[in-house]
């Protein structure tokens, strides 16, 4: 297991970059941190942001990272080839919070949820004109491409899950069944199941061609703030206020094991890309990582 060490307030998101040397996490010191993890201690520190950061996001078009936060700002930045504090390479300024971003797999289109619950979608990277994708009530919470890169998967707090064309920003369906506002999605890398929690502490899992449910796990006793799938897709990591993280077995729609880090509540989680590790943040701005096995 290793600690980083360097926020100095909770850590709020995390992300892998996509060949597996760094992680980036945003906290509420309105920072971003990039961390070499084979040195496992800070690699640049990122300021561009004046108020909490919520979400970022890598993509493997030339090594760039998305961020954005509660200031209602999405910015860009190069990742740093040395230790240095950078600015941002582009920025974008919208009416409402930004609560989360996705970058799609194939490295082209950028999605930021908003607080008004419009999504900003730049089909073509953050270069190309955006377009504003309507029907939340509510924040837009969680977003994310299917492995594809073909479908945009968005939750909110009106409690539903929403699918989009991402090509063109058409809106395919409205997933409903949720009882409190949904946190966060992922797709299973097969692209068929969509995974989404919610702020009960339920999980659900979607046939998202079939565009319905399919299960459910239950075991958490607070909000759950994020899940990831592994590479394999046979296995969900959930991260949840009630200050711990759970290994589910997707198939078998069952618990496998549950860890408490003591890092106090836990608002994010993800697996390196080769599955091998995953890292979490939580209320005691510590990131952890571990081996999953």
């Amino acid at each position: 297991m290793l600690i980083l060490k360097g926020h100095t307030a909770p850590v709020r998101c995390v992300a892998y970059s996509p060949d597996g040397r760094y992680l980036a996490s945003g906290g509420d010191d309105h920072t971003v941190i990039v961390w070499d993890l084979a040195e496992g201690k800070k690699r640049s520190t990122l300021k561009g942001h004046s108020d909490c950061v919520r979400a970022v996001a890598f993509t493997c078009q030339e090594g760039r990272l998305a961020t954005g936060g509660w200031d209602s700002k999405l910015c860009v930045w190069t990742l740093p080839a040395r230790p240095t504090k950078r600015q941002p390479l582009a920025s974008f300024t919208f009416s409402g919070w930004v609560w989360t971003l996705a970058y799609a797999p194939d490295g082209w289109a950028l999605a930021a949820g908003l607080g008004t619950g419009e999504i900003a979608l730049y089909p073509r990277g953050p270069k190309s004109n955006r377009q504003t994708l309507t029907g939340h009530q509510w924040p837009v919470t969680s977003l994310v491409f299917s492995p594809n890169s073909r479908v945009l998967a968005s939750g909110g707090q009106d409690r539903t899950i929403r699918l989009w064309r991402a090509e063109f920003g058409q809106p395919i369906a409205a997933l409903t069944g949720h009882t409190d506002w949904v946190r966060c999605v992922a797709f299973a890398p097969d692209g068929h199941t969509l995974a989404s929690g919610d702020d009960a502490g339920t999980i659900r899992l979607w046939d998202a061609e079939g565009r319905r449910e399919i299960g459910s796990l239950l075991g958490h006793g607070g909000a759950v703030r994020q899940v990831a799938f592994a590479p394999d897709g046979r296995t969900l990591l959930s991260a949840s206020w009630d200050g711990t993280i759970r290994t589910w077995d997707v198939a078998g729609r069952c618990e496998r094991g549950v860890v408490d880090w003591k890092i106090g509540r836990v608002n994010c989680v993800a697996f390196a890309p080769d599955g091998m590790t995953a890292a979490t943040g939580g209320h005691d701005h510590s990131v952890v990582i571990w081996d999953v096995d």
